[in-house]
């Protein structure tokens, strides 16, 4: 398969996935009303720490979303008073993400750009760029996306990727249950399940410089069952789930961040 082909297919399965259950979900006005409430709430608590720590103030700032998804984050970091464009290879999910931004009278570009190519994004001209979770499965050439993002951030400025931590690759992932093998740590391909060496050797090509990583546990049970199961899960059953000694999947970490700085 071409590669302007996977993109077409990539590109179909997401017009088509944001019109699911699951991402329909996502954008209900009782979602978007408790975001609008406590924008940070789109992050992973240690990310958002992150972001603060080496962007204080995001206000007037300029920030790139590539692959933005359900665009939780772009909402947050508009709402917080930063220039926020979104790119997405999906129309469909730019369209449904512009008319909730422009319920709320938020001012956000949205651009149907490629993440590997960002062809339509200006050079050297964020000050941060964040790539949510999911992101790196569905990229098939990791040194073309850190290449693009290195070129469209300004001197001094951040990449931020917060994505599944690599160690949870090669397992099952199975809630309550002990930990199964299913493929090797160095199978990267056909399923695009980056190693660590991978992501952060790929920066250092772009260069880009690591300035932190973490490593972060879930913080509630999504992490652990497709939307359909979890919705059949009650209370009572979930309890618990991220202490490893109850659940122990969960003695790996579930999260990585790393934060990185474009040379001057």
């Amino acid at each position: 398969m071409s590669g302007n082909e996977m993109i077409n297919k990539i590109k179909a399965y997401w017009n088509e996935t944001s019109d699911s259950e699951w991402y329909r979900s996502l954008r209900t006005a009782e979602k978007i009303q408790r975001l609008a409430e406590k924008p940070e709430s789109a992050f992973h608590p240690a990310v958002m720490g992150l972001i603060r720590t080496f962007l204080p103030d995001v206000k007037g700032r300029r920030i790139l979303l590539p692959s933005s998804g359900d665009n939780h984050a772009a909402f947050a970091l508009a709402m917080m008073g930063a220039r926020v464009t979104s790119a997405d290879i999906s129309e469909r999910q730019l369209e449904n993400a512009s008319a909730i931004a422009g319920r709320l009278g938020l001012e956000i570009e949205f651009i149907c750009d490629d993440t590997m190519r960002l062809s339509r994004i200006h050079d050297r001209a964020y000050d941060m760029v964040y790539t949510s979770n999911g992101t790196l499965s569905w990229i098939d050439d990791i040194d073309s996306m850190y290449r693009s993002i290195s070129r469209v951030l300004k001197n001094g400025g951040f990449s931020v990727t917060y994505d599944l931590h690599p160690f949870n690759r090669p397992f099952s992932g199975e809630a309550w249950k002990a930990p199964v093998i299913v493929k090797s740590y160095h199978d990267v391909l056909p399923d695009l399940h980056w190693r660590l060496q991978d992501i952060v050797n790929s920066q250092i090509r772009a260069g880009l410089s690591l300035r932190e990583m973490a490593e972060l546990p879930a913080i509630d049970a999504s992490f652990w069952f497709p939307y359909a199961e979890l919705r059949k899960q009650k209370a009572e059953e979930l309890e618990g789930i991220n202490d490893w000694k109850r659940n122990p999947m969960a003695a790996l970490p579930a999260w990585i961040a790393l934060v990185s700085e474009k040379s001057r």
